[in-house]
């Protein structure tokens, strides 16, 4: 799961329900579709003709975007995502997250291990901590992504902030798979649950990349993942030279660690995915 510190829009639903009810002994329709329980249809569209070509037939991925309530926490108030943004947020994952990894692992790779199924939702899931859920992964299978309402392609930042999410469920779907090795764990052992009291500018100088690094170790081993691959190998850069001094050499072993991981268990020079991987956000 992949939760975000900061809340940086608070989304304000105006909910509004007329109940009309009437009866009559001569009109009683009692044949009425019930959403949810087999009664609502729709046709396909463009957008599903689009998502079937790009994602289900290369990549065997199917991508939902029409709400539905059993996909999310039935106890969150959650938003529909936009249609008009399905195809530009998948274009922007396609080309971003899908493409440097097969340029560079091969499609194999792509198909073998990416989640079978894309789940968009509009709004942020909100927790009562004051931390916002931006995506979550389930079993490796699932990936659910959040605040595509908010997803502009020419907005670098909500790109960056999109791939964060998807870089962090992957990775996890990666060391379920093939275990990063241990000593990771002992280079900042101070994990806590209450990572959301601290600041950025606390957790980079305990050695921790973002606050939520610090909740657990997979949580650090996949956020190091995500941020040099938003970052670039030069912005990951800045980001350590600009920690206290005693934090840059626990971040440059973890560095180390994640790069040296990547080439034993999947064979995959880092530096030149993550060079590929900033291409493409430049790119767009």
């Amino acid at each position: 799961m992949y939760i975000k510190m900061n809340i940086r829009k608070l989304l304000l639903l105006c909910l509004t329900v007329a109940v009309l009810a009437s009866c009559s002994k001569d009109d009683d329709d009692l044949d009425v579709p019930l959403p949810d329980l087999g009664g609502e249809t729709w046709a396909e569209g463009p957008t599903d003709t689009w998502l079937y070509q790009n994602f289900v037939l290369p990549y065997n991925i199917e991508v939902k975007y029409r709400f539905d309530r059993y996909e999310v926490a039935l106890n969150k108030v959650l938003a529909p995502v936009r249609e008009d943004k399905v195809i530009p947020v998948m274009e922007a994952i396609k080309q971003t997250w899908i493409d440097p990894y097969s340029q560079v692992a091969g499609e194999d790779f792509i198909k073998r291990l990416s989640p079978k199924q894309f789940v968009l939702v509009g709004s942020a899931e909100y927790n009562t901590d004051g931390t916002i859920v931006l995506g979550t992964a389930e079993g490796g299978r699932k990936i659910v992504l959040f605040v595509i309402n908010d997803f502009e392609k020419k907005n670098k930042p909500e790109v960056k902030q999109m791939l964060h999410t998807i870089h962090h469920e992957f990775g996890h779907i990666l060391h379920q798979t093939i275990m990063y090795p241990e000593e990771y764990k002992t280079i900042t052992p101070d994990y806590t649950a209450t990572w959301y009291l601290y600041s950025l500018e606390d957790a980079r100088s305990r050695g921790f990349i973002t606050e939520y690094a610090r909740s657990k170790p997979d949580d650090d081993f996949v956020e190091m993942i995500a941020v040099m691959l938003i970052e670039g190998k030069a912005g990951f850069d800045t980001i350590v030279e600009t920690t206290p001094a005693a934090a840059q050499p626990l971040l440059r072993q973890k560095e180390q660690i994640v790069v040296r991981y990547f080439k034993e268990a999947w064979n995959i020079d880092f530096y030149t995915l993550q060079a590929r991987a900033q291409a493409a956000i430049n790119a767009l």
